[in-house]
């Protein structure tokens, strides 16, 4: 059969081919999505944002977390939460593992619009170079360093 011949399918066609890597994936995505709607019924409302549902095999869930601190306050409760998640229909559930993930956190901290100002005042200026004539070095190049960061006045 050469390419010419071939016939357009449709999108929805592929998706629900058994023979498609596509259909595999798409019907382990609605599982996960599944599992985690479950799952953010049964923890409290700050941790919700902070914890996603990686996979559920061989009666562990495991987990994604934003940072280790989420981890922690995930692991202080626990044992809670897998009481909890056994009577919502877990019941073949025997642990929780997590790992974290920070890629969602630092893309939130880039997106934030904060910027440092790297520039001192002329009197901030003036002050360090004062003090940089009577400190030894390394000190002194270090104060005359932050010295030359003296915003300058537009022309």
């Amino acid at each position: 059969m050469s390419k010419a011949n071939r016939q357009p399918v449709a999108f929805n066609q592929i998706v629900q081919s058994n023979r498609s890597g596509l259909a595999n994936i798409a019907r382990r995505s609605q599982a996960l999505q599944s599992l985690q709607q479950q799952f953010a019924k049964v923890i409290d409302d700050d941790l919700r944002g902070h914890c996603r549902v990686v996979s559920y095999q061989q009666g562990v869930l495991s987990l994604s977390v934003d940072s280790p601190v989420w981890q922690w306050r995930l692991n202080m409760n626990k044992t809670a939460i897998l009481a909890k998640l056994r009577q919502s229909g877990f019941t073949a559930l025997t642990t929780l593992e997590s790992q974290v993930k920070p890629t969602a956190t630092i893309q939130s901290q880039q997106d934030s619009g904060f910027h440092v100002n790297r520039q001192i005042s002329h009197q901030t200026a003036t002050d360090l170079r004062q003090l940089a004539e009577s400190t030894p070095e390394p000190l002194k190049s270090q104060l005359l360093k932050l010295a030359s960061r003296e915003k300058t006045k537009p022309a």
